[in-house]
C-alpha cells in the first residue's frame, strides 16, 4: 500500500511516499480502507517531536517508521478479534492516532463511528480531533445551556467547530474572535458577533461572558477578567508558540497557574474521540447543524505542502488528504 511516512524528528519536507505491507488489524481493531484524511496541529507536533516533551511517548531519539495523520474516513476492509457492531463495508470515521495517510490503516473499533449520512469521507474525515476536543470542552466546562460564550480563534479547525458547538448546546449567546477576513465565515457559522482581533482587542469588547474557550492562548487569564464573568469558566484548549520544550502547552499552564490569581475558574480541554461522541457528533452533522468547513483537499502526493500550510497556522476551518 502507498502511505505517507516519516523515520525521523524533522518537518514535512522529509515525508516520504513509500510502499509499506498492508497491516492487520488486532483484538477491537479494524482496518479500513482510507478515503480522507484530516489535518490537525496534533499531526505536526507529533512529527516534529515538538514539544520535546512529546518524545517521551513516542521514541526520544528516534520515533521509528510512522505514517502521519490522525483523522481518517473510509470504509472498514477488515476486522479484527472481538469487534462487534460493524461490518465490512460500513463507511466509518474517527481518530486513528497515526496511519491516516495511507491506503490502508488500523483503527479502535472504539474510536470509530459510523460516517454521516449525506456527508462525504473528506467532510466526515475533518471532523474528529476538532469537533470532540470543542465539545469535550465546553461538557467539562460545565455546558453551554443559557449562557454567554466567547470563542478565541474561532476560524481554526477547532473553533469553527466551537462556535458551531455552542450555539447546538443552547448557548444564549455566541462571540467569536478572528481575523476580519475570516469574520464572514464565522459569522454564517452560528456567531452573533465577530471581533476582528487585529483591530479590536478582546478585553475592550465591552461584554461579559460565561464561558471563554480559548484555542490560541495569546492573551493570559488575568487580562481576560474584565470580559469574564466571576463564575464564569475559562477553557484551554491550546496555544501558539511556547517553545521547543512546552510548546502548546505552555499556554495552558499559565492558564491553569494563573487562574487563582485571577479567581477565575480553568479548565483544560482534553477529551479524546470515542464511538459515543463520535456518533453524537454525527448526528448534528445529519440534521444540518453542525457543518465541517474544508479550506482545501490534497491528493496524498502533496500531503508535505498540506501540512506546511497548515503549520502557517493560517487556517480557516480545515485540510484534507484525499487518499482513495
Amino acid at each position: 500500500m502507498k502511505a505517507m511516512t516519516y523515520s525521523a524528528y524533522a518537518g514535512p519536507e522529509t515525508h516520504e511516499l513509500r510502499e509499506l505491507p498492508t497491516p492487520e488489524p488486532g483484538e477491537g481493531q479494524v482496518r479500513i480502507r482510507v478515503s480522507a484524511a484530516g489535518l490537525n496541529p496534533w499531526d505536526w507536533h507529533i512529527y516534529r517531536g515538538d514539544p520535546w516533551l512529546a518524545r517521551f511517548s513516542f521514541g526520544l531519539r528516534s520515533p521509528g517508521t510512522r505514517v502521519v495523520g490522525a483523522d481518517a474516513a473510509g470504509e472498514v476492509d477488515a476486522l479484527g478479534p472481538g469487534v462487534d457492531g460493524l461490518a465490512v463495508g460500513d463507511r466509518v470515521f474517527g481518530f486513528l492516532g497515526f496511519g491516516a495517510c495511507a491506503d490502508y490503516a488500523i483503527a479502535d473499533a472504539a474510536r470509530i463511528a459510523r460516517t454521516p449520512d449525506g456527508a462525504t469521507d473528506e467532510e466526515a474525515a475533518a471532523v474528529p480531533i476538532a469537533a470532540i476536543t470543542a465539545l469535550g470542552g465546553f461538557e467539562d466546562g460545565g455546558g453551554c445551556e443559557g449562557r454567554r460564550v466567547l470563542v478565541i480563534g474561532a476560524s481554526g479547525g477547532v473553533g469553527h467547530m466551537a462556535v458551531q458547538i455552542a450555539r447546538i448546546l443552547g448557548a444564549s449567546r455566541v462571540v467569536a474572535v478572528c481575523s476580519g477576513a475570516n469574520a464572514p465565515m464565522v459569522s454564517l457559522l452560528g456567531a452573533d458577533r465577530v471581533i476582528d482581533y487585529t483591530r479590536e482587542a478582546v478585553r475592550d469588547c465591552g461584554e461579559v461572558f460565561d464561558v471563554v474557550y480559548d484555542t490560541v492562548g495569546t492573551t493570559s487569564v488575568p487580562r481576560l477578567r474584565r470580559v469574564l464573568a466571576r463564575d464564569g469558566v475559562y477553557l484551554a484548549a491550546g496555544g501558539l508558540g511556547g517553545g521547543p520544550l512546552l510548546g502548546p502547552a505552555w499556554a495552558i499552564f499559565r492558564a491553569k497557574l494563573s487562574g487563582p490569581l485571577a479567581r477565575r475558574r480553568v479548565v483544560v480541554v482534553g477529551t479524546e474521540p470515542s464511538t459515543g461522541n463520535l456518533s453524537r457528533v454525527a448526528a448534528w452533522i445529519e440534521t444540518g447543524q453542525l457543518r465541517p468547513v474544508i479550506a482545501a483537499t490534497y491528493p496524498l502526493e502533496r500531503t508535505a505542502e498540506a501540512f506546511a500550510r497548515l503549520e502557517a497556522q493560517h487556517v480557516a476551518g480545515k485540510l484534507v488528504v484525499k487518499v482513495g
